[in-house]
């Protein structure tokens, strides 16, 4: 890029897909807006500091057409690891920060995971492996939940290396809690067992842990290791496993019952290891030492506070505990440490926040004895505090009960029945596998039907919308393993996942069969959402709506993406394949949505009177309805929590108003309500609509006049359908940002649910923090 260090003009430069590796040469280049080096050689983001500390944001994407910003996705990074990268820009600058203050150091640690069905032999292998002088596993051995092993080996070049192993027990009921486990950047095992008939990418035994692991685990090498049991062979089908997956590196097989069985195994397995992409990352010297400390401190203790570990991060760095700048910046590297996880320490989280758990064995071995509890089973799932204090009697669990059941609710495990004396909690993978009788053929001709056809369905996808939506849930008699019935007054809606094992249907009937099924939908779009890349490999199906088929319980289904691609190209009707009747494109979008959700699908607001509401006013356009969406329901989960704080978040939208008649324009009721409240949160993707722009200027003129609102403008970064955009749409949206620009409104990028909420909720602490 030498020839190019001059061109102080230059705003726009794509080099991705090169062999580009430095960046020196456009260090100086202060015009420079948007570059693209995706998929190149760039391990260095130093020289681009400059263009970082301005607010160009770099972005771990490749959708350059988003508009400003670094695209680096593809990109070796070590300076910063892409952990960091992730967490953006101010993140980013910090690393830069911390690098100067200490020497530099270098992280040789991995995680490696030992998958595969139960049975089939995962921890006699990984004895084999790693700790031979325990000898094979009994039968009754079986792991449960995960254990987890560390092996310490040395690089040809001497360098020490630590492998984080993770044993995952195979039972079904322990595969929804997996996946919160199933790490990017990390090394996969999976064990098939060679007396079962799996041999091709289509069998169980591959599909479902390939499909996971190149899902959740975002592509990662995988090993297969057949275990030969009693010396029985078996061929499969590795290439054309290959070809479905790449990421599958090579496979090994032998006898476990032989000690040398997997020697073979071990040498590949360190080899890997060692050469995964984060190996080797260059860290502030600092940052390792606060690592080495972590681990004293867990041989010691299974958890610290928050306080504890800012202690021992204040020991190797330059920290004040009284300034929330210095406390933001040691909570980047416990980020950074738990996504590789080191341990597990929950920021989004108000009441896990304030725990760093060390031990992850601590953590998972808490839930799966209340997941493999018999007294709990018996109850088909319900368990209450005496059940907890029963169960987690040990010492190490002194006083953590809230904790651990808030964990237990993080991963959408369990869910508080509502009137319950003593309070009750409901597990929904403990409950029934059989449909209950009062449900047989439910189904009738009429019913609002909405499918969900999966090319890959993780497991517990059920469990966990039942425990989102458990307000719905009147009567949990009618919830089983895979299915469930929501209600509200009148109206009812049935999910249940089809025999097929890959298609959820979600059945409406009642007055508000609209409403409450486009509130359901809503939320299994989220869950869908929170697993990157999912959505793009679901069939949403839309019912058809002729005369033939409204006498169907099965109507006739079209594709909901191809329904919205003939909207966007004017197509706007289309033949059932049923009656051949010509159906109007726009009646069948509009008959599974409404155009805003109702009053009542936002959680009750708690009944005693806090200290004070919190109004915070949420704009954006249509296009991001869903951020909107899952914003509000995390938000109103957090109510309880900030409750304790004295605070009470009301979320208010331009959904909530009344479409009726008013004596004003409708958009003027909804600009007073921005004036009324006490934030203002706009969010953006791919352009900036009329009425969002003048619910700003209501609260920019409203804070000029009182000082209130507080404003904050967050910017979407994700992949964009060029087909559905328009030109003057971006070309809003950058003249909107140069106003901001102009105005010195410092704006913030985020990429998805989950970062946008732990953004907001940062802020929202600060607030709290003033007093304000």
């Amino acid at each position: 890029l030498a020839p190019l260090s001059a061109l102080s003009a230059l705003q726009e430069l794509d080099v991705s897909g090169t062999q580009v590796a430095d960046l020196a040469p456009l260090s100086s280049l202060s015009a420079l807006q948007q570059l693209d080096v995706s998929d190149t050689q760039v391990a260095d983001l130093g020289p681009l500091r400059g263009a970082i500390a301005r607010g160009c944001a770099a972005k771990w994407s490749t959708a350059s057409w988003e508009g400003p910003g670094i695209y680096v996705e593809g990109c070796p990074l070590v300076r910063p690891p892409v952990e960091i990268v992730k967490q953006g820009n101010e993140a980013i600058l910090n690393y830069f920060r911390e690098r100067e203050l200490t020497e530099v150091a270098h992280l040789y640690e991995a995680k490696m995971l030992l998958v595969g069905e139960g049975g089939a032999g995962k921890t006699s292998l990984l004895r084999r492996l790693f700790q031979r002088e325990l000898g094979l596993p009994t039968e009754d051995e079986t792991t449960k939940g995960i254990a987890i092993h560390t092996h310490d080996f040395e690089l040809r070049s001497g360098q020490a290396f630590r492998l984080n192993v993770w044993d995952f027990g195979g039972q079904q009921i322990y595969h929804a809690t997996h996946q919160f486990f199933l790490t990017r950047r990390s090394l996969y095992v999976l064990v098939d067992d060679t007396k079962k008939d799996h041999k091709s990418v289509s069998d169980e035994g591959f599909k479902y842990w390939l499909e996971a692991i190149d899902l959740l685990g975002g592509h990662s090498p995988v090993l297969i290791f057949q275990n030969q049991k009693g010396g029985r062979s078996k061929e499969i089908d590795l290439a054309g496993i290959k070809g479905r997956f790449d990421n599958v590196l090579d496979r090994f097989a032998g006898n476990l019952e032989r000690t040398d069985a997997a020697d073979a195994l071990r040498d590949a397995v360190e080899y890997h290891a060692s050469h995964l992409p984060h190996i080797g990352d260059e860290l502030p010297a600092g940052w390792v030492q606060v690592r080495e400390d972590i681990e004293k401190r867990a041989a010691e203790a299974p958890t610290i506070s928050e306080s504890d570990y800012f202690e021992i991060y204040g020991r190797h760095l330059p920290f004040d505990a009284a300034r929330e700048s210095d406390r933001k910046k040691a909570r980047f590297l416990s980020q950074y440490l738990h996504e590789l996880g080191v341990f597990l320490h929950f920021q989004d989280h108000d009441l896990l926040r304030r725990t760093v758990i060390l031990q992850n064995t601590w953590a998972t071995e808490a839930v799966f004895r209340i997941l493999d509890d018999e007294d709990v089973k018996k109850r088909r799932g319900r368990f209450r505090r005496v059940d907890c204090e029963r169960v987690w009697h040990d010492d190490k669990y002194q006083d953590k009960d809230l904790e651990l059941r808030s964990l237990m609710e993080k991963f959408e495990l369990c869910y508080p029945l509502q009137g319950t004396t003593p309070e009750t909690w409901l597990v929904p993978q403990l409950l029934p596998a059989t449909k209950p009788a009062a449900l047989t053929d439910w189904a009738q001709p009429g019913d609002l039907v909405l499918r969900y056809a999966y090319e890959f369905l993780p497991k517990g996808m059920l469990s966990r919308l039942t425990v989102r939506l458990h307000r719905f849930v009147r009567d949990p008699e009618l919830a089983w393993v895979t299915g469930v019935q929501f209600e509200r007054d009148a109206t009812v809606v049935l999910v249940e996942l089809l025999p097929s094992g890959t298609e959820i249907e979600l059945r409406a009937r009642g007055p508000e069969r609209k409403e409450l099924l486009s509130v359901v939908a809503a939320d299994l779009d989220a869950l869908n959402d929170s697993f990157p890349g999912l959505t793009e490999r679901i069939d949403k199906r839309v019912p058809c709506a002729c005369t033939e088929c409204s006498q169907h319980k099965v109507p006739h289904s079209y594709s909901y993406r191809d329904l919205v691609r003939r909207k966007e190209r004017g197509r706007l009707r289309v033949e059932c394949e049923r009656s051949y009747e010509s159906m109007d494109v726009l009646e069948l979008l509009d008959g599974i949505r409404v155009p805003s959700p109702p009053s009542w699908a936002n959680a009750p607001k708690p009944t005693a009177n806090p200290a004070r509401t919190l109004k915070v006013f949420l704009a954006s356009s249509s296009e991001l309805k869903g951020d909107r969406d899952e914003f509000e329901s995390y938000f109103r989960r957090k109510n309880d929590d900030l409750r304790r704080q004295g605070i009470y978040l009301e979320i208010v939208m331009w959904e909530h108003f009344l479409d009726a008649m008013s004596p004003t324009r409708l958009q003027d009721e909804y600009n007073k309500a921005v004036r009324d409240c006490d934030v203002f949160l706009a969010l953006f993707f791919t352009k900036v609509g009329k009425y969002t722009e003048e619910e700003f200027n209501a609260a920019y003129g409203q804070f000029r006049a009182t000082g209130r609102p507080r404003i904050f403008t967050f910017f979407k970064h994700a992949p964009i359908d060029n087909s559905s955009v328009r030109a003057k749409d971006l070309a809003s949206l950058e003249s909107f940002q140069e106003r901001l620009d102009k105005l010195g409104h410092y704006r913030t990028h985020y990429t998805g649910f989950d970062n946008l909420n732990l953004q907001f909720r940062d802020q929202l602490d600060k607030l709290l923090g003033e007093g304000n």
